[in-house]
């Protein structure tokens, strides 16, 4: 199998390493770790409608997701995890795609395949990854589409790209968005290009259910946009049943339970801030500012790999070498903000093996 560089490689590195799965703490994958309540029980209830197909017009699932982030349900694409999304959008986009980097590897790897040509902006990381609007507006006839990761994996920051919108629609442009992690973000309505999709048909909006609710073997995800032509495109390609019945079941109780959602916003708000400054303790690290589930992290003294392998084969602690995304370097790690009991013991090793 070919490694296509993510984190989440808990088993293989348990194999080469000799060790039990069961004892590494992953701090690779980005998910939240509060399990939804009940959710053996509507397994179960998953488990029994197995027996028949899903729906394959996914119906009640669409309405589900309509009524949480207050959208037509005909604009909206479910999929078998956003992967799938990405990958179908490939196949029905003109030929040229912009994207922002550095950025999630799937955006270049799923248009490649497609034999998309791409063209690559970058992210200003001397200016805390800031947005170069003047670069994109330069050549703006250059592409046809944008993609752009708000949130953006790997360096956690939420910007307000509403002028990007407007630029691209004044030009004709598709603008794509992988929101994938906006519900971690405070006030996250006044980021999500969401409430813009009526108004405008050049927006396709990317979401992952699977992130924010911990649930990332369940693999649903779901593209969101008004242009009826590239819905109908889409479903030419999009292959029958691909969500299955268990997140189908999930999602009349899931998006309801405001007592998860809010529970879950407010730890990474406080959890965010205790990672943070405590991180920022150890000299021989910067630190980047973060909206999201995860921290980017640059070692001034250490190579990536190198901690990687300290952290593992020593505490059984698994991170992010985040050097093969684009624009960024042997030096640059990524770390999940997982329970606060585990956050505490991996600042513990990072203090013992960085500290002073």
């Amino acid at each position: 199998m070919k490694d296509l560089g993510h984190g989440a490689n808990v088993d293989l590195m348990a194999k080469t390493f000799n060790k039990n799965t069961e004892d590494i703490i992953d701090f690779s994958s980005n998910i939240n770790p509060k399990v939804v309540p009940n959710l053996e029980k509507y397994i179960l209830e998953g488990l029994n409608k197995c027996k028949s197909y899903p729906d394959i017009n996914y119906t009640s699932l669409r309405k589900n997701i309509g009524h949480y982030i207050n959208i037509n349900p005909d604009f909206i694409i479910p999929g078998n995890g956003a992967t799938e999304i990405i990958y179908l959008l490939m196949k029905n986009i003109k030929k040229r795609l912009a994207i922002l980097n550095p950025t999630f590897s799937e955006y270049e790897r799923g248009a490649k395949l497609n034999n998309l040509e791409v063209i690559s902006f970058m992210l200003n990381k001397n200016d805390e990854f800031s947005i170069n609007m003047d670069e994109i507006e330069e050549k703006i006839d250059e592409f046809d589409s944008l993609f752009i990761c708000n949130p953006n994996n790997p360096t956690g920051k939420v910007k307000n790209i509403e002028k990007l919108l407007k630029l691209m629609s004044k030009h004709n442009k598709l603008l794509i968005v992988d929101e994938t992690f906006m519900e971690f973000v405070y006030e996250e309505e006044k980021y999500s290009l969401i409430k813009y999709v009526d108004k405008y048909e050049n927006i396709f909006i990317i979401k992952a259910v699977t992130k924010f609710f911990g649930m990332p073997g369940l693999r649903l995800g779901y593209g969101v946009t008004s242009n009826k032509k590239l819905i109908e495109d889409i479903y030419k390609y999009k292959e029958p049943w691909s969500v299955n019945s268990f997140a189908d079941t999930l999602s009349n109780y899931i998006f309801n339970d405001k007592d998860y959602i809010n529970l879950s916003k407010e730890y990474y708000i406080n959890e965010r801030e205790y990672m943070l400054n405590d991180l920022r303790k150890i000299k021989s690290l910067e630190v980047y500012d973060t909206d999201t589930n995860f921290i980017l992290i640059r070692l001034k003294d250490k190579k990536a790999e190198e901690l990687k392998l300290q952290l593992f084969k020593g505490s059984n602690i698994l991170i992010r070498d985040a050097s093969n995304f684009i624009g960024l370097d042997e030096n640059y790690i990524r770390i999940a903000i997982k329970s606060h009991e585990e956050n505490i013991v991996i600042l513990k090793e990072l203090n013992r093996i960085l500290g002073e």
